[in-house]
């Protein structure tokens, strides 16, 4: 079999440095790189700088972070780069005075966590598609080895489960440290297996990462409970339809289009329905007057597209739409004097981002998960109506209410919102949430830790074994959560 490389001429310095790897990646530590054909395509023809040689407008001429390889003639192997801070082919012009740049960007921080795997990544997607029929997309990582810690970070190596979820492998995946996503996220990794097991897995390993940085939560996922009647018109059954919606801006795009494909890919292995939309993110730079991001760029659309990722834009009428029937559904619970809406609960804790798994033992099948509330539904439907209007007042909620409804002022509106609140609750398997309610066991208000209030010491001991740690997560134990748990004890 003869092996042909081909690549572009604009990163011909950066990517002739670790093509030897990657075929040694691709076919095995055995063979012999000496006998590969290497080709350079050149494409500094009508160009005077690399960057515009990169940029090419043109939709007919493809000239992406990529590496090809041919087998006998045939593409066999398309391989993705990630952006670079040692961009050798940038330093090489810069050093022959051909770069306008004030200095170079070799070395420095120009591209970081954000934009060092997903920028751009749109691009590689649009030639694996036009190729996919004969090639295999795969991707190498580069800078592993670098002073900047941009490869290990979260995100990243979020993305990284991602694209071999999806179905595209990382090749040099051991050059990761994992240490610091399995703090975050309480999971060991397998390098070798970077695959999620479940759709849960994945909601569950997101709502960790973004506790630990609520300023980069750019999406939420809500679910739908649905009754259906079978064929015979005698029985019906809940089935639970997804929402994920995610935000447009910037970067923000490139890492939605992974974790849609993600979603999508979890959601079918589990015949699971799931819905995208993509919701409004109001931004300004520096002194600008405000901006609305509501939509993808043509090309990261373009993807969307060719991934089979239907989107439902959130427009201000369906927005409206969704104000109406949330308003219905509290007339419809106000008329039954019922608080307690467990759907608008369960959805509230998941837009929070708490961990889809059982607080003490870590169960995270979602079909033994309850949603637990920590001021009790009873307490807060006995609690006085002086209680209750300081319990808002404390806690400065009034701008909340007023802002997503109009009965805000309403006593029974107060307790609605308050049962309902994702601050008033965390997930807890069916067993230890009897053991909740039965009050065996409490939360400290201050630091979340566990307390224990069992009788029996046998109990108590058999209670510590299943016990995965000791307190509520920090970044879950919000102020008002604290409120809520100061209320129960």
């Amino acid at each position: 079999m003869n092996i042909t490389v081909k690549i572009y001429s604009c990163y011909q310095l950066t990517y002739t440095r670790v093509y030897k790897r990657i075929l040694r990646l691709l076919y095995g530590p055995a063979l012999d790189v000496s006998q590969v054909k290497l080709e350079i395509e050149n494409t500094s023809s009508g160009h005077n700088n690399i960057q515009s040689q990169r940029r090419v407008t043109d939709s007919s001429i493809y000239r992406g972070r990529i590496i090809r390889v041919y087998e006998d003639g045939t593409l066999a192997h398309i391989v993705g780069l990630t952006n670079t801070n040692y961009d050798e082919d940038r330093k090489y012009e810069f050093e022959q005075g051909n770069s306008k740049k004030e200095k170079s960007l070799y070395g420095v921080d120009a591209y970081h966590a954000n934009t060092y795997l997903t920028q751009g990544i749109n691009q590689i997607f649009q030639y694996y598609f036009e190729h996919k029929d004969t090639a295999k997309l795969s991707f190498y990582l580069l800078d592993t080895d670098s002073k900047y810690n941009y490869p290990n970070n979260l995100y990243n190596i979020l993305s990284y489960r991602e694209l071999e979820t999806i179905g595209f492998k990382i090749l040099n995946i051991g050059d990761i440290d994992f240490s610091k996503y399995e703090k975050c996220c309480n999971s060991k990794i397998n390098p070798n297996n970077l695959i999620f097991p479940s759709l849960n897995k994945l909601l569950r390993d997101i709502a960790y990462i973004s506790a630990k940085n609520s300023g980069n939560n750019p999406s939420f996922m809500q679910c739908q409970e649905q009754e259906v009647v079978d064929a015979t018109g005698e029985r019906s059954y809940t089935t639970e339809k997804y929402i994920y919606t995610f935000k447009s801006l910037s970067a923000h795009q490139y890492e939605s289009l992974l974790r849609c494909w993600c979603l999508k890919v979890l959601s079918a292995q589990e015949h699971t329905d799931i819905e995208f939309r993509l919701g409004k993110q109001y931004f300004a730079f520096k002194e600008e007057k405000l901006k609305i991001a509501d939509r993808l760029s043509a090309p990261v659309k373009q993807i969307f597209q060719l991934a089979n990722l239907n989107i439902d834009y959130v427009t201000d009428e369906k927005f409206m739409d969704e104000q109406k029937e949330a308003e219905s559904t509290y007339l419809k619970f106000q008329a039954k004097n019922q608080l307690r809406n467990q759907t608008l609960f369960r959805n509230n804790i998941r837009k929070k981002g708490i961990p889809a798994e059982c607080i003490i033992c870590g169960a995270d099948d979602t079909r033994l998960l309850d949603a637990a509330h920590l001021w009790e539904v009873s307490q807060i439907k006995q609690a006085t109506a002086q209680e209750i209007n300081a319990f808002v007042e404390e806690n400065r909620l009034y701008d909340i209410l007023t802002e997503i409804s109009k009965h805000y002022n309403e006593l029974f509106y107060k307790r609605y919102f308050l049962v309902n609140s994702g601050d008033n609750g965390v997930w807890l398997c069916k067993n230890h949430h009897r053991q909740f309610d039965l009050n065996y066991y409490c939360f400290d208000s201050e630091d979340g830790r566990v307390i224990l209030k069992f009788d029996q010491p046998a109990t108590a001991q058999k209670f510590k074994e299943e016990l995965k740690r000791q307190n509520i997560l920090p970044e879950i134990l919000t102020p008002l959560t604290k409120a809520f748990l100061r209320k129960r004890n």
